[in-house]
């Protein structure tokens, strides 16, 4: 396993940690963050009408546009936005909701259980696995799957965590390339920081993301036995 926490330039390096991570056999966790904003969004919305003109536009505003393997909606990355990765083999009988379940409780074990899994009206990359706070979302998630010899899967579970700053501007960005293509507006106001909700818990990210990278090991650690039951 690699960690805990890596700053790289840009969005699409973070990406491709989380590809390596993937591509791999054995339990794997990547944490970054990049310095670089941009908007992601999946590969999937290039099929949207004026996608290419959005894309411009939001590249003009100085968020440029990157694609990412799995579902959702349009996010912010950059400064204050903490990416937690986390790549494993299971059996077929781990469900995508499996998936949701153990990483949001990884992050609600790191950062508090007062954190509650939900949907979150207006915010950007809606979901029913967000986290949030008081109606307020801190944390997305997604997954992506593969299919393996002996009846297994690969999984890559990932979670978007707004750590720290100002979230307006990302909100902004993301609200004003829905408009581009027609779709549901977003409000910064549906957004919270871990740093805004739990003042007096928040450091800094690389203390955070020691804590998501040790209880990411032990999770997946207390995982292991079951890698070894995909059938034959």
């Amino acid at each position: 396993m690699t960690g805990p926490l890596h700053i790289v330039k840009t969005v699409e390096k973070g990406l491709a940690l989380e590809k390596e991570a993937f591509v791999f056999d054995g339990p794997e966790i990547r944490l970054w963050t990049a310095q670089r904003q941009a908007l992601v969004c999946p590969a999937s919305m290039q099929r949207l009408t004026g996608f290419e003109r959005a894309a411009d536009r939001t590249a003009v505003r100085g968020w440029p546009l990157v694609l990412r393997p799995t579902g959702g909606g349009a996010v912010p990355q950059g400064a204050g936005v903490l990416n937690l990765a986390l790549a494993f083999t299971h059996g077929q009988s781990f469900t995508i909701e499996d998936g949701y379940r153990l990483v949001t409780q990884i992050i609600r074990d790191a950062v508090s259980p007062e954190l509650t899994p939900s949907a979150t009206p207006d915010s950007f990359c809606d979901g029913a696995w967000n986290l949030g706070i008081f109606g307020r979302k801190i944390v997305g998630t997604a997954q992506r799957l593969r299919p393996m010899g002996g009846g297994g899967k690969r999984i890559l579970a990932h979670a978007l965590i707004l750590t720290d700053g100002d979230i307006a501007p990302g909100a902004a960005a993301v609200g004003l390339f829905h408009r581009d293509l027609g779709l549901a507006s977003v409000s910064a106001d549906a957004h919270t920081t871990l740093q805004s909700a739990f003042p007096e818990r928040w450091r800094t990210a690389e203390d955070l993301a020691t804590r998501l990278y040790d209880k990411t090991f032990a999770a997946l650690t207390a995982m292991k036995p079951n890698f070894e039951e995909i059938a034959a």
